[in-house]
């Protein structure tokens, strides 16, 4: 799920403006602003992206201005899903009623003159009765207000599509088929979604935890790089602050977690696994020694997961 706004520059042509979230696929924002280039007879349109399995929906949107040409800024809202089938009315009744919050904001044009786009202001602005002697200050002032104003606004929408998304997906299977293949297939809309997740982080490789937790299977999976390990702890008394000074020695950042259990004659087990940036066997052997050394603690292991 990501949304970006693009205008059109006088000499650059489309380009984007906002984008959220800012880690999104370049490739895709790129591709979706030439959009523009295009006349469309449509208030919405789709595009379907089939090799990275993510569509967007896109409506132009024409932003009354003083400083723009034809007084009119030219932008493009999109919103971005990998849904196969994506709740097409949903959708295009927040952009709507995001395009209607724009209009409430007469000078939200301003918006789109911060940074380097100041230039973009027309000299005879600064002639006219309506800005003349103004204080550059107060115009910078003014100008960061709107953009503020702007990102909300599009921070908003982002929210309130990510509400009615959805987050889980489904399929029913034989066992004896999964049984067999030796591996549960991925519905299409699910493996999208973690592709979006791995790019988002920069990630190559997926950490699975496959855990059992009363009558169920559970399935949990992390994109991450590197390797990981498992660290089982059993200790005597496990408080809050244990966990913490484990933290520190270990000092690795945190994949997952089974939380704490209850062990026979009163010892506690704390298990997590945890992503290894660099040499995995240097690492092991440091965590290890760490681990030893605080006080309670009966046994240590640790197993390199992939």
């Amino acid at each position: 799920m990501a949304v970006l706004l693009a205008i059109f520059d006088t000499r650059l042509g489309p380009v984007s403006f906002m984008v959220i979230p800012r880690s999104f696929n370049e490739k895709i924002v790129k591709k979706t602003v030439k959009l523009m280039d295009f006349v469309h007879d449509d208030e919405f349109f789709i595009q379907d992206n089939v090799d990275d399995g993510i569509k967007s929906i896109n409506m132009p949107i024409s932003i009354t201005s003083k400083w723009a040409r034809g007084q009119a800024e030219m932008a493009q809202l999109s919103v971005f899903t990998t849904e196969e089938a994506p709740q097409l009315d949903a959708f295009k009744r927040n952009m709507l009623d995001f395009k209607e919050e724009l209009a409430k904001e007469p000078d939200i044009y301003m918006a789109f003159y911060a940074g380097n786009r100041r230039e973009y202001i027309p000299a005879s602005y600064f002639g006219t009765a309506e800005g003349k002697a103004i204080d550059p200050a107060q115009l910078d002032r003014l100008i960061a207000e709107k953009h503020g104003m702007l990102a909300a606004m599009l921070d908003g929408l982002y929210d309130q599509l990510r509400i009615v998304t959805p987050t889980t997906y489904a399929s029913m299977l034989p066992i004896a088929s999964i049984a067999a293949a030796e591996q549960v297939p991925f519905p299409r809309s699910a493996l999208n979604e973690l592709k979006d997740l791995a790019a988002s982080k920069s990630a190559s490789r997926a950490f699975t935890v496959f855990r059992k937790v009363g009558d169920m299977m559970k399935v949990d999976m992390i994109p991450c790089s590197g390797r990981a390990i498992k660290v089982r702890i059993i200790v005597k008394a496990l408080t809050p602050e244990f966990i913490m000074r484990t933290a520190r020695v270990i000092e690795l950042p945190l994949l997952f977690t089974s939380g704490i259990c209850q062990e026979k004659a009163g010892r506690c087990s704390y298990e997590a696994y945890f992503a290894v940036p660099g040499d995995v066997e240097e690492t092991t052997a440091r965590v290890k020694a760490g681990l030893e050394t605080l006080d309670k603690v009966e046994k240590v292991e640790i197993t390199v997961v992939g």
